[in-house]
């Protein structure tokens, strides 16, 4: 932001406004030098549209992706039974995005978000058959335990394949 901030001040307009007074000068600067400090002024603007698109972008993306917090946070610290409950309204949110996001719902950051959706649920499903063992230590459990784990983890891809 503070770049943009910067693209506002007084200061850039004024030598912004004397850049463009030489290019309108005829007799007083030299046309090679205009045309340079022509082309510099287009460069400028140039760049300023695209850091300010690039500001909007981010500034949007934000906007989108915090909706998706509260529904996120379960991948991480749930269990699969609380993630299978708070999925429709993550894929609804995720539709949200999609339909309405400016800058993010192009097919490729829907597919990263939807790739990070799915590792991290992979990632939980592991953590709840290990229990924060090591995979070897898994023939080790207790046999019913390690059903009902195993039971909960297939319910959320079921789910989530049926959400998907």
């Amino acid at each position: 932001t503070s770049i943009t901030e910067q693209l506002k001040t007084k200061e850039r307009k004024m030598v912004f406004g004397l850049l463009q007074a030489i290019t309108r000068v005829s007799q007083d600067v030299a046309p090679k030098n205009r045309q340079s400090v022509f082309n510099t002024l287009r460069r400028w603007k140039q760049i300023d549209i695209a850091i300010t698109e690039a500001f909007n972008e981010a500034k949007d993306n934000v906007k989108y992706l915090t909706t998706l917090e509260k529904f996120i946070e379960p991948l991480y610290n749930g269990t699969p039974a609380t993630i299978v409950d708070t999925l429709p309204a993550l894929m609804n949110s995720v539709k949200m995005i999609h339909t309405i996001a400016r800058y993010y719902n192009t097919t490729e950051r829907m597919t990263n978000l939807f790739a990070k959706i799915t590792n991290q649920t992979i990632t939980n499903c592991k953590e709840c058959v290990l229990e924060g063992e090591e995979s070897d230590s898994l023939w080790r459990k207790d046999p019913l335990v390690l059903i009902k784990n195993l039971y909960s983890c297939i319910q959320l891809n079921d789910a989530y394949q049926e959400q998907y």
